[in-house]
């Protein structure tokens, strides 16, 4: 008796599961879950502290994604080989790109990155293969999920697979409702950073906040530019440069090593503060982001 009653209990299990849908990174969960409003199990595989240029699934997280149904993909590094591993492994498993329509900032391009030119490119000349990182960034600015336009494209895309995914699902609600909230963070945003300069300039070690910084009339400088490392006498030049700007901070991201970014903050006087692109909720990060920047440039 108690042998049935186990097996019975397993096998409701089993029917209650959920089906499981497969992302790239947190912000791609959040507007699946948004939108389905738990009708799925969604799991992330790019965590936040996790560096997701250098990120390699663990069995488990294959495990996983061999159960999924569906994997929305975002254009980050790794999926490049993995996406058709993934694929080969659980072929039932429909991929579908959040990314589609979103035009990629190329590193160094003029119209879109003119700080790169002038501080960027200048500082990295001299490096050679030997001195690069192990990471790169051959396909541009990965972080597409840091712009409110970008997004608006991403939860496109997500409720387009979703709808075909489950063509009966009611999702349209939801969906608006979203689009709604990104709307709402794009009017939170620019009241947050009214007042400061046209182009104010911040620091970050990582390039990251590209996207964000264009959006809204800013200049990233990044100390750390298409994945090489910077030597002490790039770090040096950076340093100059904060104290001819007058910059207040320096955001290290944890997914990275920030010794540099501590060398340089030390160094030049500004503040060291943390972003990570991982981070959600994903509208609270963006605006914390703003808001530091703001009490500091305002004072």
């Amino acid at each position: 008796m108690v042998r049935v009653l186990m097996t019975l209990l397993m096998f409701a299990g089993v029917m209650m599961a959920k089906p499981i849908i497969a992302v790239s990174i947190p912000m791609q969960k959040e507007f699946v879950e948004k939108i389905t409003k738990g009708e799925y199990e969604v799991i992330t595989l790019v965590k936040p502290g996790v560096n997701p240029h250098d990120f390699e699934p663990k069995f488990s997280d294959v495990k996983s994604v061999n159960q999924a149904k569906a994997y929305f993909s975002i254009g980050i590094e790794f999926e490049e080989q993995w996406l058709t591993r993934f694929a080969n492994q659980n072929k039932a498993m429909k991929i579908y790109p959040s990314n589609v329509g979103v035009e990629v900032i190329n590193f160094g391009n003029m119209e879109d990155h003119d700080e790169y030119d002038e501080y960027g490119h200048d500082l990295y000349d001299n490096h050679n293969e030997e001195e690069d990182s192990h990471h790169s960034h051959e396909n541009g600015d990965t972080h597409i999920w840091l712009s409110l336009s970008n997004a608006k494209i991403i939860a496109g895309n997500i409720y387009k697979g979703l709808k075909a995914i489950n063509p009966k699902g009611n999702y349209e609600a939801n969906y608006q409702a979203l689009i709604k909230d990104i709307e709402n963070l794009d009017k939170k945003l620019k009241q947050t950073l009214k007042g400061l300069p046209k182009n104010q300039k911040f620091v970050v070690f990582h390039p990251m906040l590209g996207y964000f910084a264009k959006e809204y009339g800013l200049e990233e400088i990044s100390i750390e530019v298409e994945g090489k490392t910077p030597t002490i006498k790039d770090m040096m030049k950076v340093v100059e440069i904060i104290k001819k700007e007058n910059l207040k901070i320096i955001f290290a991201q944890p997914e990275f090593s920030t010794k540099a970014a501590e060398f340089i903050a030390k160094e030049s006087g500004a503040k060291l503060g943390y972003f990570s692109p991982l981070e959600t909720p994903w509208d609270k990060n963006l605006l914390d982001f703003a808001k530091k920047l703001k009490e500091l440039y305002e004072k």
